[in-house]
């Protein structure tokens, strides 16, 4: 084997092991969401009575399932506008047009969850409603020191 061949094979090694690394080093994120987010919902259910639960409970299942075709349009709309980014020869038209749609369904989206969390919470005791608030914020993610 020529040296440039034994580098090119020794660098793409290299590359691989690397993205193997980002891969697996990702995957728990995926992986474990759903785990997170019952974990955060137990934390935030503690000390409510098994009635309340239910109804908490029951109020994040109606705002899981009022956003998913929502969040499946996007999903969709951006598969389709990195097909367009990626197409031969490049239509700058067509990627623009599902960029702004895809703007558009996440304004939607944003109003419409909007809609669903305030209908929710009108529903609900203040210590209920305070426990709801705490279910639906997000984790923050943790401190990187670079």
């Amino acid at each position: 084997m020529s040296k440039k061949f034994k580098l090119a094979f020794l660098a793409s090694l290299l590359l691989n092991v690397v993205l193997i690394g980002v891969f697996l080093g990702q995957s728990p994120r995926h992986f474990d969401r759903e785990a997170r987010r019952g974990q955060r919902m137990d934390q935030a259910l503690v000390g409510l009575p098994p009635e309340a639960q239910s109804r908490l409970r029951e109020k994040m299942a109606q705002l899981r399932s009022a956003a998913q075709p929502l969040f499946e349009r996007i999903r969709t709309a951006q598969d389709e506008a990195a097909q367009a980014l990626g197409a031969e020869p490049f239509d700058e038209a067509a990627y623009d047009r599902k960029i702004v749609e895809i703007n558009r369904l996440r304004m939607e989206s944003t109003d419409r969850l909007a809609k669903v969390v305030k209908e929710a919470a009108m529903s609900l005791p203040a210590d209920e409603r305070r426990r709801f608030a705490e279910m639906l914020r997000q984790p923050r993610p943790p401190d990187r020191k670079n």
